[in-house]
């Protein structure tokens, strides 16, 4: 965590000396801003770690409120516990964001997002079994409603260009019937760089 913040903190500092020569702030409605990013996650009931890959698409209606879709793939976990563990965790979602207002470039928000998650579980096999190659018993995939918030921050340092730092809350249940039930509830943190555009320009306001 400690190296997260202080690479966040290199990267502000840097982007920071190009803002400065920005004074109009990028922060406005028809404002459109995405990124992908790497996301690592903690299912503290589970002991499970996670890391996906998530990419987002977010238009802003006004200064205050935007709305944003996410989409959210595992690539891997590991720290199972009981011997179980996830195959496919991959989810989508969609909600608002509310922004706190500011005089800079500098963009903090809350973030409130529905979803649906698509989950399939696994438990270990510690017995041969001709028919089961790789030792373990694979449940069927279920569609499971997860709900997600969180706290981030944007802070454009270019017209096209802004760094991201976001945690988040994850609260959902794997419905599959396994033997043992699987929370979904996780910690996810993830930063990079994103790109925005505006797809409205303004109009410029006539003057006497």
């Amino acid at each position: 965590m400690k190296k997260i913040a202080s690479i966040v903190l290199v990267i502000l500092g840097i982007s920071s000396a190009f803002a400065q020569y920005e004074k109009k702030q990028f922060i406005r409605k028809h404002l459109i801003r995405a990124d992908g990013s790497i996301v690592s996650g903690y299912m503290y009931r589970s002991a499970i770690r996670n890391v996906h890959v998530n990419g987002n698409l977010e238009y802003y209606v006004d200064n205050t409120l935007s709305i944003r879709g996410d989409a959210n793939y595992l690539l891997g976990s590991n720290g199972i516990s009981d011997s179980m563990g996830f195959i496919h965790n991959h989810s989508v979602m969609l909600g608002p964001v509310f922004h706190f207002k500011t005089k800079g470039h500098f963009d903090p928000y809350f973030i409130l997002q529905p979803g649906i998650a698509y989950t399939q579980s696994y438990k270990q096999r510690f017995t041969e079994d001709l028919d089961n190659t790789d030792g373990r018993i694979n449940y069927p995939g279920v569609l499971s409603p997860i709900g997600t918030a969180g706290f981030g921050f944007n802070y454009y340092f270019q017209r096209f260009a802004h760094l991201f730092l976001e945690t988040r809350y994850v609260y959902g249940q794997h419905l599959a019937q396994a033997p043992h039930p699987l929370s979904l509830e996780e910690v996810r943190i993830t930063f990079g760089l994103g790109f925005n555009v505006f797809v409205v320009k303004e109009k410029k306001t006539p003057t006497s």
